[in-house]
């Protein structure tokens, strides 16, 4: 048997696990406030991440927009564009905090896109008023490579390139993390607090704009820990991206529609007429991606997608698409073949308004996290919650680190894990990367935008067919180990999609069954909870605690 070289230990107040936006965000709140902190990343920190690869847009009530615009109308927004079974709660705080967050970024390096010297706000759909801010040069890097600049100057350390493999509590608070890097070193991290900060999932669909590393390896480290996953079936696909097989490139479709562009079929048919999605500021993504990809699927799509045409745009507004949209005037076309992509994950680990789970002391932020968003999430309101939620755990962190103790350390369950890791690594004569493709196929296939009763129970038995094979992967060195446990934390989280999807007999937000095409208020304001249950997974619908903001 191979073996893992011996571990090092590294100690800290708090142990940010995950190194975009919200890590960032949670370990410089943290560290300002006197916490000795690090942030462990399977990436480079600031980079490899999904705030690096967006927009850089979010919303946010900042007092610089329409004087009707408050808390609650973005709080109102945000559930209805999640379909009633929002965390109320977790959307208060978000929208409360949000307009602190221009102050912080500038603080850190950021710096906006104005006009005439103003912050500019712009206007996407779902959302009642502009609220959006944009990074300088529109870009994610304008967000997040300031911040990562900012926290290497105020102190924060990075263990970067690697992957934590294991939580571990002691006496039931958390205590203990354990990792490898690819050249097979076993790492340990003892921490009086720990935040999980680690995105999403998407990477299991073929098609998706997520950063490579986004195979939700913090959605499994809590599981693992007997933490419930919520919301799991809902995975937000995003409808414009260029080409047909929905590369990471896309067109903002608020802006591409409301400017007066066309979206057509490969007969022509004006699909936003089709599908009764004339208001561009109430055409969310969930609607938008149902309509293309079922052009596609019914055989009305060019080349596996469908076309957007500026020819029909003025010149006018045609030229402020291009400085809104710079992707159109580097490819200086007006038509273009676009189709849906994974973008988003709803479904992750419940937190309460301080930002930390369940088990003490373990705190989570950003994507990982389910509440925010319900059944479907509005555009801006991503990097919203990364940088609110970011900042409230990493202060609750802080303060919760300087008022405990270090926990003892758990040397028998460190060093089985090590064994654990190690006996992992044989010769078989499988290769993850072919199953990894099979899953992705498969959950693009049959519980991706459009699904039905039989393609979801088709999905549960190939999934379990795949991790069947599991041990027969060949694992060589600590690079392919990585991958390894990565695909099964994919295939874990494929089968809590399908499972979820199977349960939930509506469609709502996200999430659409042909089988059942419709929003189900009597039976289904419900939010789904995925247990660890032995070896197995149970799962549990629970009524939604409702707020004031209801159907």
């Amino acid at each position: 048997m191979m073996t893992l070289t011996n571990f090092d230990i590294f100690s800290c107040d708090v142990l940010v696990i995950g190194g975009g936006g919200a890590g960032l965000r949670a370990a410089i709140e943290a560290r300002e406030r006197g916490a000795d902190v690090t942030i462990v990343s399977k990436s480079r920190v600031g980079f490899g991440n999904n705030t690096f690869i967006s927009k850089g847009t979010f919303a946010v009530t900042t007092g610089l927009g329409d004087s009707s615009d408050n808390p609650y109308v973005h709080t109102k927004d945000s559930v209805i564009g999640g379909r009633f079974i929002n965390d109320q709660r977790l959307v208060k705080v978000v929208t409360q905090e949000s307009g602190d967050q221009i102050d912080f970024l500038e603080k850190c390096g950021v710096k906006f896109f104005k006009r005439q010297g103003k912050i500019r706000l712009t206007h996407t759909p779902g959302h009642s008023y502009p609220r959006h801010v944009q990074g300088e040069h529109q870009a994610g890097r304008d967000l997040i490579v300031p911040l990562r600049e900012y926290a290497t100057k105020i102190g924060v350390r990075f263990a970067e390139r690697v992957f934590i493999t294991r939580l571990f509590t002691f006496r039931g608070q958390i205590s203990v993390a354990t990792g490898i890097n690819q050249d097979g070193r076993f790492l340990t991290f003892s921490a009086n607090c720990m935040i999980l900060a680690t995105g999403g999932f998407a990477q299991v669909y073929l098609h998706n704009n997520n950063a490579a590393g986004m195979t939700g390896d913090g959605h499994v480290l809590a599981f693992e820990l007997g933490i419930p996953l919520k919301d799991m079936e809902f995975v937000q696909f995003y409808p414009t991206a260029l080409g047909a097989l929905g590369r990471r490139l896309f067109l903002y479709e608020a802006f591409v529609f409301e400017a007066g562009a066309m979206l057509r079929n490969a007969q022509g048919d004006d699909i936003i007429s089709k599908y009764g999605l004339k208001d561009p500021m109430a055409m969310t993504r969930d609607r938008l991606t149902r309509a293309i990809m079922r052009e596609i699927l019914e055989g009305r799509d060019l080349d596996g997608g469908v076309i957007i045409d500026l020819k029909t745009v003025p010149e006018e507004k045609l030229n402020k698409l291009r400085h809104l949209l710079p992707t159109v005037d580097q490819l200086n076309k007006k038509e273009f073949i676009i189709s849906p992509t994974a973008h988003f994950c709803m479904g992750g680990i419940p937190i309460d308004e301080h930002a930390e789970t369940i088990i003490p002391a373990l705190f989570a932020a950003g994507e990982v996290c389910a509440g925010v968003h319900g059944a479907n999430r509005l555009g801006g309101n991503a990097l919203t919650e990364i940088f609110t939620i970011g900042g409230i755990a990493g202060r609750m962190a802080a303060i919760k680190a300087g008022e405990i103790g270090r926990p003892d350390f758990p040397t028998t369950q460190v060093a089985e894990e090590k064994t654990r890791l190690e006996s992992l690594l044989t010769s078989g004569n499988r290769d993850a990367r072919g199953l990894r493709k099979d899953l992705k196929h498969l959950m693009w296939d049959r519980a991706g935008i459009i699904r039905k009763k039989s393609g979801l129970q088709e999905a549960v038995r190939k999934i379990e067919e795949l991790t069947a094979d599991l041990p027969r992967v060949q694992i060589r060195d600590g690079r392919e180990l990585i991958k390894y446990l990565e695909l099964c934390n994919m295939l874990l989280l494929s089968e809590m999609v399908c499972r979820a999807a199977l349960l939930r007999a509506e469609s709502r937000g996200a999430h659409y069954r042909t089988d059942y095409p419709d929003e189900n208020n009597k039976n289904w304001l419900k939010n789904i909870l995925i247990h660890k249950k032995d070896s197995d997974i149970s799962l549990d619908a629970v009524k939604v605690s409702m707020g004031p903001v209801i159907p």
